[in-house]
């Protein structure tokens, strides 16, 4: 079986994410590393599924002490599990508070598939163009309707600036797991 938290997040200076929840789902999917399945978590607001494949940067952590996300942004719809190698666009900067008032950073990163890995046409090029970006932001907000988890928006990073918080996030891994 798989460990995909511990799969290397990087390949050839591309970033591995691996597929959570496909691009049209209306409930979220998980990974959960004890059994090694993809689980469900929960629904998405009535009338909301996810624009894109959803998942995260294994062999990364983040401040809420999960992977760090990852939106891969391409025309299709993968499956869970699925490992995608992907060009790093940005990040939308995230501040969330959970239901128990703990406020952490919880950023999206924002990919889409390499292009000698994806034949078809990327929906993005270089960045992530403004229409595009309102259109994400308002999915992450609905998205988290009846958790209890409230976010603010801190704007966006271009993809130098993302590629530091994702390199930060490879080194929390490292500390916490080395050896």
């Amino acid at each position: 079986m798989a460990d995909y938290l511990r799969l290397p997040a990087t390949c050839r200076n591309l970033f591995r994410v691996i597929v959570e929840t496909p691009r049209g789902s209306a409930a979220k999917l998980a990974y959960e590393p004890k059994t090694g399945v993809f689980e469900y978590s929960r629904p998405l607001p009535v009338g909301n599924t996810y624009p894109y494949d959803w998942g995260f940067v294994p062999s990364t952590l983040g401040d809420d002490g999960d992977p760090l996300d990852g939106l891969v942004i391409h025309q299709a719809a993968a499956a869970p599990g699925v490992v995608i190698k992907c060009d790093l666009l940005g990040a939308l900067r995230v501040k969330q508070r959970d239901p128990d008032g703990t406020k952490v950073r919880n950023d999206r990163y924002i990919f889409c598939p390499h292009k000698e890995d994806a034949p078809d046409e990327p929906v993005v090029a270089a960045d992530v163009p403004q229409d595009l970006r309102r259109e994400i932001e308002q999915f992450f907000l609905s998205s988290v309707l009846g958790t209890g988890k409230k976010i603010k928006l801190k704007g966006w990073q271009n993809a130098a600036e993302a590629k530091l918080s994702l390199t930060k996030g490879m080194k929390s891994f490292k500390r916490k797991f080395a050896g």
